[in-house]
């Protein structure tokens, strides 16, 4: 994808992407590569450039309907064929799942754009598509591809009556309640195999009941190294050689972009990638709230706002930022479409594929 990418961003005659908040922390990462070189640390840079260099490349391209609903046409295709393995695994027991972090997040990138669909369009087969994909984290019981993608719908930007937020945040906390309540959520979230919902905390490191799937062990073995250089970090994919240290294995993740940001880079690196995200944020809602009857231009961008939402939280407890083929390259992509529909904003008013 990173060849693909660097061949046709040569041949991209206009950019529309808003590069400029996303420029200082590119800057970053290469004079930090620079002062301290490794093989790892240039495929991380890589890895964190990709999506937004994909963004960039999406936004040079023409659009038509047609383009349009060919690419959502073989994106639903994949999430089809992602599911039938899902299915079939836990049917029989065998076979792949796409399971752990990787389903729930491209997942959540269909569920965004189908709940679009629903919002804007009122039809009920987009909210049956939506329920269906959302019991697959459930079954699997990755919980925060269940908080994200529930987030996703229940915030979801194209959805302007407050009131059925209030119904859907409901019905979604019901889901949760009967989800928490289950043996299997317990047994996999508590060590003592049981536990009440006022022992759930934001910092699930604190609470040394919760099982954080070794994340716990990952942070006690980063602090000092989070310590020894909180300002500026400890350089590209430090991490990775601290932890193949500290445990005397091929390496580890904190499974925690946050925490991952921080140890590589410090606070400085930290403070640069989210101000990237809240401009480009910004920016994306200020072309929302504009081109309101440009309907490709609606549905397209309230969906990308509402994945900022899953985007962060997936960020907290994953490493979603280096999982590009599971949703940071499809989402830059979404925004990179976003401001190439913007140039041409007769065809945001084309509804015909409705």
């Amino acid at each position: 994808m990173l060849l693909v990418t660097i061949v046709n961003l040569f041949r991209t005659r206009s950019i529309t992407f808003p590069w400029q908040f996303w420029l200082l922390w590119v800057i970053y990462l290469w004079v930090s590569l620079i002062l301290d070189f490794s093989f790892l640390g240039l495929q991380l840079t890589f890895q964190y450039m990709l999506p937004l260099l994909i963004g960039v490349v999406a936004s040079g391209f023409t659009y038509t309907p047609e383009d349009l609903y060919w690419m959502f046409k073989w994106f639903i295709r994949l999430i089809a064929l992602i599911y039938i393995t899902f299915v079939f695994a836990n049917i029989f027991g065998s076979g792949f799942t796409p399971n752990l972090a990787a389903m729930p997040m491209v997942f959540s990138l269909a569920v965004s754009l189908l709940a679009g669909l629903y919002f804007i369009t009122s039809e009920k087969k987009y909210l049956f598509f939506v329920g269906l994909l959302f019991l697959a984290p459930i079954v699997e019981l990755t919980r925060m591809g269940i908080v994200a993608i529930a987030a996703v719908f229940i915030f979801h930007f194209a959805n302007k009556a407050f009131k059925t937020k209030i119904i859907y945040g409901s019905i979604g906390f019901l889901v949760f309640l009967l989800v928490f309540s289950s043996q299997k959520f317990q047994e996999k979230t508590f060590y003592n195999k049981q536990g009440s919902i006022s022992d759930l905390t934001i910092n699930y490191y604190e609470n040394p009941d919760l099982r954080s799937s070794g994340r716990t062990s990952w942070k006690k073995a980063l602090d000092p190294g989070l310590k020894a250089a909180p300002l500026w970090g400890n350089g590209p994919r430090a991490d990775n050689a601290y932890l193949t240290k500290i445990t005397r294995m091929r390496g580890g993740e904190a499974h925690n972009d946050y925490l991952s940001v921080r140890f590589n880079y410090g606070y400085v690196g930290l403070s640069l990638l989210l101000i990237g995200f809240a401009g480009s944020f910004v920016s994306l809602y200020k072309i929302s709230r504009k081109y309101i009857d440009s309907w490709y231009i609606w549905l397209i961008s309230t969906s990308a706002l509402s994945l900022y939402i899953a985007f962060l939280m997936f960020m907290y407890t994953d490493n979603i930022l280096k999982y590009t083929i599971f949703f940071p390259n499809y989402f830059f992509a979404m925004i990179g479409i976003v401001y190439s529909l913007r140039k041409n904003e007769d065809i945001g008013c084309d509804t015909s594929l409705q």
